[in-house]
C-alpha cells in the first residue's frame, strides 16, 4: 500500500509536467489552471505512503532515521482516508471539469450575486445580465431557491471580493466533501456492526456515489439548481454522521434544519434520524422514554423549525405573502410555468410523470450517428445507476432500515406530486434527496465483500454517467 501511493503521487506529478509541457506548446488548450489540485493529491499520497513505509524502507532510505515508528501513526492513518476520499473526487472533479470546460462561474449561477445583495441589505439581484428560472416582483428580479448557498458564500465574497469567487469551485468543494461525509457515515455504521462491509466496499460505495449517480454531473457545474442540491447533501450527511455519533439532538436538528434551507423537502429525513437514535438505544439494550422521546424530538426538531420559518418569512420579505416561493411567476420553462400555475406545486396529475422519469424513461434511439442519445428530462435511475439493482437483494429488517424506508418513501411520494422532474439533465438528479440512506441500505444487503459483479455495475455506472456529464457538457 505504501509503495502504491508512492507510485500515484509519482505518476500524478509526470501527468501533470506532461500537460503543462503541451499547455506551453499550444498542444493542449483551455485547461485553466489545472494543476494546482494534481499537486496537492500528489504530494499528499507521497506524504501518506511515507508513513506507512516499513522500518527496513526506511533504513534503505534515510539511515539515519532507522526504527523510526511515529507514535501518531495510526491516527494519522485513521484520518488520511477520509481526506484522501476528499482530495482525490475533489482533483477528479476538478480535472474532468477542465477538460470539459466548466471552470468558470456561469451567469446562471446567481448565489455569488444573491451574496453580494445580501452584503448589500438587498434580498434581490441588483444588476442581472441573466434571468431564466428568476422571478420577477415588482420591477425587481429574484432568486426564487431558498437562500443557503447564498449565505455560506457570504465571508468568501467577503474575503475575495464581488466578481472573484469561482462558484465552479466552490460547488466541487462541497461536493468532494460529500463523498468525504459519505465514507464517514459508512465507517461509523460498520463500526455499529450494522453493516459488515469491510473497508474496501465502502470505497466502491462511496465511488458509485461520486462518479456513478447525478452527483456527478451536479456537483461540477456550478449553476443555481444544482449547488443547492449539493448542499442539500451535505446538510442530510452531517445530520446523519451526528445521529449515527449520537451528538446531542439539537445538532441533529441543526444540520438537518441546514438541508432544508437548500431544498426544504428533505425534512422528511426526520424519521431517519429518529430510528438511528431508537436503534443505539436499543443495540444498547436502553429503551426510549415518552420524556426521552419528546425531548429528543423537540430539541431535533426546534432547528428545523426554525430554518423552516425563517423561509416563510424571507418569502413575505421578498414577495409578501409567507407562502409564496416564486415558482408560480418564475421565469422558467413555459411547459413547467403553466403547469404550477394550473396545478400547484404538488398534485396527483404529475405523478405518471414523475414515475416515468424516475423508473422508465429511456434515451431516444436514431436511426444514424450516435443513434442514442440521452432525453432532455433524464434517464431512468435504473439504466444510470445499475449498481442500485443490489438494492433488491431481500435483507432483515432493524429499526435503522424502517425509518430509511420511511423517509425514502416519505421523500418519493413528495417527489412524485412534485410539479418538475428536474427538468434538463441526465439520470434523476432528485435521486440526490434521498441517495444517503439509500447506500446505507445498498451496503448493508451487500454482505461482507463487495461482489466482482457489483464491482463491475459501479464500473459501469461511472462509464455512463461520465458520458452522460460528458453530452450534458455539450448540450445544456
Amino acid at each position: 500500500m505504501p509503495w502504491l501511493a508512492e507510485a500515484a503521487a509519482g505518476i500524478l506529478l509526470l501527468y501533470t509536467a506532461l500537460l503543462r509541457y503541451l499547455q506551453h506548446y499550444a498542444i493542449v488548450k483551455g485547461l485553466h489552471d489545472f494543476w494546482q489540485p494534481l499537486v496537492i493529491l500528489a504530494l499528499f499520497l507521497a506524504a501518506w505512503g511515507g508513513i506507512n513505509l516499513s522500518k527496513a524502507a526506511w533504513t534503505g532510505l534515510r539511515p539515519a532515521w532507522s526504527g523510526l515508528r511515529p507514535a501518531w501513526k495510526q491516527a494519522a492513518n485513521r484520518w488520511c482516508l477520509p481526506l484522501g476520499v476528499f482530495l482525490i473526487v475533489f482533483a477528479a472533479y476538478h480535472h474532468f471539469g477542465c477538460w470539459i470546460g466548466w471552470v468558470t462561474t456561469l451567469p446562471q449561477t446567481y448565489w455569488d450575486q444573491l451574496a453580494v445583495s445580501f452584503l448589500h441589505g438587498k434580498l434581490y439581484l441588483e444588476n442581472p445580465t441573466y434571468f431564466h428560472d428568476l422571478t420577477l416582483f415588482q420591477g425587481l428580479w429574484y432568486v426564487p431557491n431558498p437562500p443557503l448557498p447564498a449565505l455560506l458564500m457570504v465571508p468568501l465574497i467577503l474575503l475575495v471580493g464581488p466578481g472573484n469567487l469561482n462558484a465552479v469551485r466552490f460547488c466541487m468543494f462541497w461536493a468532494a466533501l460529500n463523498a468525504m461525509l459519505l465514507f464517514l457515515i459508512l465507517d461509523q455504521a460498520a463500526r455499529l456492526k450494522w453493516i459488515a462491509i469491510g473497508r474496501s466496499g465502502l470505497l466502491w460505495i462511496v465511488a458509485l456515489f461520486a462518479f456513478g449517480t447525478p452527483h456527478l454531473y451536479l456537483g461540477m457545474n456550478g449553476q443555481m439548481w444544482f449547488v443547492s442540491q449539493i448542499l442539500t447533501v451535505t446538510g442530510l450527511a452531517l445530520a446523519i454522521l451526528a445521529a449515527l455519533k449520537s451528538w446531542p439532538a439539537w445538532a441533529i436538528g441543526l444540520f438537518l434544519g441546514l438541508a432544508v434551507l437548500a431544498r426544504p423537502n428533505v425534512l422528511v429525513m426526520w424519521p431517519f434520524l429518529l430510528a438511528i437514535r431508537l436503534q443505539i438505544r436499543h443495540d444498547a439494550g436502553l429503551t426510549l422514554t415518552l420524556k426521552q422521546f419528546l425531548t429528543w424530538s423537540i430539541a431535533s426538531g426546534l432547528p428545523v423549525a426554525v430554518a423552516g420559518f425563517g423561509l416563510l418569512a424571507y418569502n413575505q420579505a421578498r414577495f409578501g405573502s409567507w407562502f409564496d416561493f416564486g415558482y408560480v411567476t418564475i421565469n422558467g420553462a413555459e411547459q413547467i410555468v403553466r403547469d404550477v400555475q394550473t396545478y400547484g406545486m404538488f398534485n396527483v396529475h404529475f405523478i405518471p410523470i414523475n414515475l416515468n422519469a424516475m423508473f422508465s424513461l429511456f434515451p431516444q434511439v436514431l436511426s444514424q450517428s450516435p443513434y442514442i442519445v440521452p432525453t432532455r428530462d433524464g434517464v431512468n435511475i435504473w439504466l444510470t445507476t445499475p449498481a442500485l439493482l443490489y438494492l433488491l437483494r431481500k435483507q432483515s429488517m432493524p429499526l435503522w432500515k424502517v425509518g430509511a424506508l420511511v423517509s425514502i418513501l416519505l421523500s418519493l411520494g413528495m417527489l412524485l406530486l412534485y410539479h418538475n422532474t428536474g427538468a434538463f439533465q441526465f439520470g434523476y438528479r432528485y435521486l440526490m434527496d434521498f441517495i444517503l440512506p439509500l447506500l446505507l441500505l445498498l451496503a448493508a444487503g451487500l454482505g461482507a465483500k463487495a461482489p466482482r459483479f457489483f464491482q463491475f455495475l459501479v464500473l459501469l455506472s461511472g462509464v455512463i454517467y461520465l458520458l452522460g456529464t460528458i453530452w450534458y457538457a455539450y448540450n445544456w
